[in-house]
């Protein structure tokens, strides 16, 4: 009987043992068979991960160790990923010893610093989207710090390129964030570059004067963006399907632009869409998407436009605006007016600080007779307020737009706004007092909310967040 039981464990333990053998065969087989693989489809493998992950199969073996530098994929760096004082060893040391050409994207955000690292630095990582023959260039310099005195990073002159063969032949994509970029510059990547299909300007003060004009076949999307030295601005694209202007007041640049679906304005040119309509007659009536960033006051005061630009084909609002306590927002109503088609109304409201009275909104008040007409909505489907504090103001407004709105399928009021923090509470009130006084003001908004949510029919799906 025991010799059966010690013959029965011997049986178990040899089968483990096989199984055991035949998983670590399996495991070896594996490991062969991407052995057995040539080096152009690894590097084709290893082009698809991050950057990082890449790097660290160089300890595979001594095959994998220099694989990583012939990659073709995306070359991403960003500061925030590690210690600051480390990013630009960082950057050079992995732009020195990459060989892969072309590549795909090369983007670089260095935010974090207020002092950026010297310009000869930042030229050769220009240099080096140059010679890797990138199809998409980012270089972000945004600054966190904006009160101090520090220069943006003069992108190289139209003889610095041309010193090159063929710079950015196939570049698809340029965005440049605080980088200043002579004109001169702009018009060689517009000319030169046939494949580009977006192009994005923000915070150049070198930038005057654009003109973006035909031939351009491939361009589909332009943003010129907190440039506080442009003076003036042509779109001829026929083929522009998204743009972007937040700036100073020019005269408007779209000439001719019948392929223009999304638009984003801001700045004080932002308010020639409220009080001069006719200036965006021309193109208006395209729009599908209309983004407008109304959040420049004004010192004078402001009347109501007779006509807002007609958005026949408009089925998303978005509108981000200040505003100020006991000031109506009913004019948005006469925005929703002229949007017949419209499925979706955004919009996210902030109170500035300080609120001083002779600062007047980039925006009219108008009475809920002007605003409504004898006018029914009915097509809006969607609407969001975001930042919701619960002021009359705003209680008002969504009464109004579920008043002109019977179509309204769903309803987001979003109660997380920064305004307990943007308004500092006096620093006499004890720690605790300051604590609770921002509680109950959380709580006093979320029961605003709810009470909001109620004014709608049944049917009507309403979130509160």
């Amino acid at each position: 009987m025991e010799m059966n039981k010690h013959k029965a464990n011997s049986v178990a333990q040899n089968s483990r043992k096989r199984k055991r053998k035949e998983k670590g065969i399996g495991k070896h087989n594996a490991s062969v068979g991407i052995e057995k693989l040539p080096d152009d489809m690894l590097i084709a493998i290893l082009s698809c991960m991050r950057l990082k992950d890449a790097v660290k199969t160089s300890i595979f073996s001594r095959r994998w160790r220099y694989l990583w530098r012939f990659t073709s994929g995306k070359l991403v760096f960003v500061d925030r990923e590690m210690e600051t004082e480390n990013f630009k060893s960082w950057v050079n040391h992995i732009l020195q010893l990459h060989r892969g050409r072309p590549v795909d994207s090369l983007i670089i955000r260095f935010i974090n610093l207020v002092l950026g690292p010297q310009s000869s630095d930042i030229d050769s990582w220009v240099f080096s989207a140059i010679h890797k023959d990138v199809k998409k260039f980012e270089l972000n310099l945004k600054r966190v710090e904006f009160n101090l005195p520090v220069q943006n990073y003069e992108f190289p002159n139209i003889d610095k390129l041309l010193s090159f063969k063929y710079p950015f032949v196939s570049l698809k994509s340029l965005i440049l964030v605080h980088v200043d970029i002579e004109d001169e510059v702009v018009q060689y990547f517009l000319a030169s570059c046939i494949y580009i299909e977006c192009l994005c300007i923000r915070g150049s003060n070198a930038t005057k004067n654009l003109h973006v004009v035909d031939p351009l076949p491939n361009l589909k999307k332009l943003e010129v963006s907190d440039c506080p030295n442009i003076q003036s601005m042509e779109i001829n694209a026929m083929n522009i399907v998204t743009c972007t202007y937040q700036g100073s007041k020019i005269n408007s640049p779209f000439m001719k632009t019948p392929n223009l679906r999304e638009l984003t304005l801001g700045g004080l040119f932002c308010k020639s869409f409220i009080f001069k309509p006719n200036k965006h007659s021309s193109y208006s009536a395209t729009l599908v998407k209309l983004v407008l960033n109304l959040n420049t006051r004004v010192r004078k005061r402001t009347n109501s436009s007779p006509d807002l630009p007609q958005l026949h084909s408009l089925k998303r609002l978005e509108l981000n605006a200040v505003a100020k306590i006991r000031r109506g927002l009913l004019f948005f109503i006469s925005l929703i007016k002229a949007s017949p088609n419209l499925l979706e109304f955004r919009i996210e409201l902030k109170y500035p600080t300080p609120d001083p009275l002779r600062l007047k909104m980039p925006y009219p008040s108008v009475t809920w007779q002007q605003a409504r007409g004898g006018f029914c909505h009915k097509k809006l489907k969607v609407v969001e307020m975001i930042s919701f504090i619960g002021y009359e103001e705003e209680r008002d407004l969504l009464d109004k737009i579920a008043e002109i709105a019977p179509s309204i399928e769903k309803v987001l009021i979003d109660t997380r706004n920064t305004y307990t923090r943007d308004h500092k509470l006096r620093r006499s009130i004890p720690r605790e007092v300051r604590k609770q006084m921002k509680s109950n003001f959380r709580r006093s908004t979320e029961s605003h909310a709810m009470v909001m949510a109620c004014r709608f029919p049944l049917e009507t799906k309403v979130v509160v967040k």
